[in-house]
């Protein structure tokens, strides 16, 4: 034993602190582990200094003292307590890594150097930063707090006002840095995630002291950081104790009033039950022992944080109205509000006590569980049912060993105390690491498509902070994903190369017949929401690949950028395509401008300098993809030819000729008789020459010529008959026109891409697109706007569509109303 004491003068309760921690590693760690945290004690006492005698300790012996202790108890592995122990003095400047190194180990000065790389509890925020975050923690407060806050920013100037939507996005990208260092320093070494998350929970509890009296803007940020990150991805983690314990906190800092009125209920509870609560332990401890379980048996009251979101849930849609959750929350209806714990030595002891459980009081349907032999993603097992207790109330009991029982308690953390690592791993520790890779290669992935930090974040919030489902593979295997996901998103989770072969999925489910039982399947379509404990097995094909499609099917935000990066390799040229006939209709719409026909070499180097862009076809790309909108390109251009006409104004003082629309009449149209007035051909039934035709004097726009037959026209000719005028045909003189078509086919995965394909053979400009298919996804039409200099090829292009791979009929679009589509004939 090293005696630290002749080197620091220390206070009493110092001393009592460091009692404490020694006394917790040495009931789980050997001699020679006990040793390394000593050397680590030792090396943090002298790097602090000597503290005087009743006086307050220093701000890194505090924490290593707090954060130490946080992690001996969660039986976190000497290298890991040591580095909680080192690392407060080595952010300091008190104390090296080569001193770490050289004096506690190398799996310590890893750990520490790690930390060190990122310091999530950044202590030089610039102020604004700082105060953005508080009033966007602020948002979730009393309705009380919420009117001072809005009383203070009416009184503000408007240069804040202005630098807050910037400010708040620098927040925003500090903290998706942050995020994304934190889950490399994972993926090297999951010890670090623990010590992160031991020190923010020492911070937390720092802070919701009533004597704490450091900055409130920082406290507030600091919870409100808590609670999006660190408490989820303590549950995420497996590590249940800090998850509730982070909640709590972040809800007493956040909000105090809902805290308080729940912490009321809870505690009045707490007291109504605690006799019945003593009776049942009781009754269980005599049961257990009558059948020869050694078991530990407890009741607890919900968190109070857990319980808040049991009473939101239950309520309904408030809104948000604490009043009102208030006036409609219903304590009975919270059934696991009272939870017992039975724990117990071996794993056929938890079967055994949940069978004499049963046989005391009666199961309620459907609230068995087994997490012993389908254990949750994060490594939680253990055994649930809800039973008709005493006075038939419904409680909760879990039951599990007393390895269980630390797993659930701190997750990952005992995965090194058990040595649980490499490939001697449990299945839940496998499946934890394989979490924390996947998240390595979601990171590549994202960067590999020029994503961002705040991307990447986006890709892990599904994970962290939704409600998950769990779905088996036919192998057993088990998943997590968010409520609502679908077949893409599951495929996506097993690997990059299923999803993007996806061409179905088949659930299976376990049939009870008078033969016995038997597996059924039924195929469900990509858009299917996936339920909790489904066998879900996806059915792949080499010629299925991604299409924009599937970005509405998709849930969770990896799937999605999968898809993302895929069509951005594979279908760029249709990109391109697609936003050069976008962009041309939205410019012709604006200012009279003559479309793609405007824009000059000169114009493309201004766009893409505008639009922070390397080439103008990477901005019809995005316009293709939807991740651009072609009507701000279309300002821009505006924005561009209005510059350059205040430029020739002031240099020539000539009015400029910009590029207009050709104002010749649409075609050569005789109205009443006289050749050449202003005529437009209608949008809303695209007149085509030999069509009987109609036309109306609109103001200010000339005749606009509609089909005789134009469901418009009867409307019109009700409410404004003596506008309308007789029109015929005269020649030609090849203008452009506008040509709908419908195109029937069987639905398959790429036939928008070969049909636009086979409509750019001809050199054809697609206006629009769109689809509308029957509810079992059997048939699909299409409807679709071609522009057209000559009429006489749209007979070829019905052709050359007819042959597309599964198209069954193709016409011209003519507004009529059609019956809903079939699964029947082909015909």
């Amino acid at each position: 034993m090293i005696h630290i004491e002749k080197h620091v003068a220390l206070h009493n309760e110092t001393t009592t602190q460091i009692a404490s921690l020694r006394q917790q590693i040495r009931t789980y760690m050997s001699d020679d582990d006990v040793a390394m945290v000593e050397r680590a004690l030792h090396l943090v006492l002298e790097a602090c200094g000597i503290v005087e005698a009743g006086e307050r300790l220093v701000p890194p012996l505090e924490y290593a003292l707090g954060i130490a202790d946080i992690l001996a108890s969660m039986h976190m592995d000497a290298a890991g307590v040591a580095a909680g122990l080192v690392f407060e003095a080595a952010d300091a400047d008190l104390v090296s890594l080569e001193e770490i190194e050289e004096g506690v180990g190398s799996a310590t000065s890893r750990v520490v150097g790690s930390m060190e790389r990122f310091n999530i509890l950044e202590r030089k925020k610039m102020n604004a930063t700082a105060a953005s975050v508080a009033l966007s923690a602020q948002n979730v407060q009393t309705s009380a707090i919420k009117k001072g806050h809005d009383e203070r920013e009416e009184g503000g100037t408007s240069s804040a006002s202005e630098k807050k939507p910037r400010v708040r996005e620098a927040l925003r990208r500090q903290q998706a840095e942050t995020v994304r260092k934190m889950f490399v320093a994972m993926a090297e070494d999951p010890r670090v995630v623990s010590l992160k998350l031991a020190y923010r929970l020492f911070v937390m509890r720092h802070m919701s002291q009533p004597d704490y009296q450091g900055d409130r803007q920082e406290m507030l940020a600091t919870a409100e950081e808590t609670r999006e990150i660190y408490a989820p991805l303590a549950g995420r983690l497996g590590m249940s104790r800090v998850e509730g314990e982070l909640e709590d906190l972040t809800f007493q800092l956040l909000e105090p009033e809902k805290y308080q009125w729940v912490k009321g209920i809870v505690e009045a509870e707490r007291i109504q039950w605690r006799s019945y609560v003593d009776q049942v332990c009781e009754i269980l401890r005599n049961e257990m022992k009558a059948i020869g379980v050694r078991a530990e048996v407890s009741g607890r009251v919900k968190r109070y944080y857990s319980f808040y979101r049991k009473l939101e849930r239950n309520a309904g849609d408030v809104d948000g109205d604490f009043e009102v959750l208030k006036e409609t929350a219903d304590v009975n209806q919270i059934h696991d509000l009272i939870a017992f714990r039975i724990l117990v030595d071996t794993t056929p002891d938890c079967y055994v006590a949940l069978g004499h459980v049963h046989s005391l009081w009666k199961p309620k349907e459907g609230r068995i569980k087994d997490y012993i032999a389908n254990p949750k993603p994060n490594g939680y097992s253990a055994l649930h049912t809800t039973v008709f207790c005493q006075d038939n109330q419904l409680v909760e009991i879990q039951i599990r060993t007393h390895t269980m029982h630390e797993m659930a308690e701190y997750g990952v953390a005992m995965h090194w105390h058990y040595k649980d690592v490499g490939d001697n791993a449990s299945s839940t520790a496998k499946e934890l690491l394989t979490w924390i890779n996947q998240l390595a290669e979601w990171q590549h992935e994202i960067k590999a498509a020029d994503g961002s930090d705040s991307d990447f974040v986006d890709a892990i919030k599904d994970d962290l902070f939704q409600e998950q489902i769990f779905i088996f593979t036919p192998k057993g295997e088990v998943k997590d994903l968010p409520v609502g996901s679908t077949p893409l998103d599951f495929a996506y989770r097993i690997h990059s190369k299923i999803g993007d072969s996806c061409a179905g999925a088949r659930i299976i489910t376990h049939a009870e017949g008078p033969d016995g039982g038997r597996l059924l399947t039924r195929m469900v379509p990509l858009d299917y929401e996936l339920k909790s404990g489904e066998i879900v097995d996806i059915v792949t094909n080499r010629t299925a690949h991604p299409t924009r499609d599937w970005l509405s099917f998709a849930r969770t935000a990896a799937a999605r950028n999968k898809i993302r990066r895929y069509l951005k390799i594979h279908e760029r040229d249709i990109n391109i395509q697609i936003g050069k006939e976008r962009l041309d209709k939205v410019i012709k719409a604006i200012a009279g401008l003559r479309g793609m026909e405007v824009i000059t070499e000169d114009l493309e180097n201004w766009l893409c300098q505008e639009l922070h862009m390397d080439s103008f076809e990477d901005i019809l790309s995005a316009i293709g993809a939807d991740d651009m909108r072609p009507h701000g390109v279309a300002v821009k251009i505006q924005e561009y030819f209005q510059g350059r006409e205040g430029r020739e104004n002031r240099e020539e003082s000539e009015e400029p000729v910009l590029p207009t629309v050709n104002r010749q009449p649409a075609a050569n149209l005789q109205v009443a008789g006289v050749d050449g007035l202003l005529t437009r051909l209608a949008n809303c039934c695209c007149p085509l020459p030999g069509d009987e035709i109609a036309g109306f004097i609109s103001r200010g726009k000339g005749v606009i010529v509609h089909r005789a037959d134009c469901p418009n026209v009867v409307r019109l000719r009700e409410r404004s008959g003596e506008r309308f005028i007789t029109v015929s045909w005269q020649g030609m003189s090849q203008p452009r026109y506008h040509v709908p078509i419908i195109v029937f086919a069987r639905d398959r995965a790429g036939l928008i891409r070969d049909i636009a394909t086979a409509i750019s053979e001809y050199g054809l400009n697609l206006l629009a697109i769109n689809t509308h298919a029957n509810s079992h996804q059997e048939r699909i039409l299409v409807t679709a706007t071609l522009e057209m200099n000559d009429l006489e090829v749209m007979p070829r292009v019905f052709k050359r569509l007819e042959k597309v791979k599964d198209v069954l009929q193709v016409e011209r679009d003519m507004g009529h109303k059609r019956a809903p589509l079939s699964s029947g004939a082909d015909a």
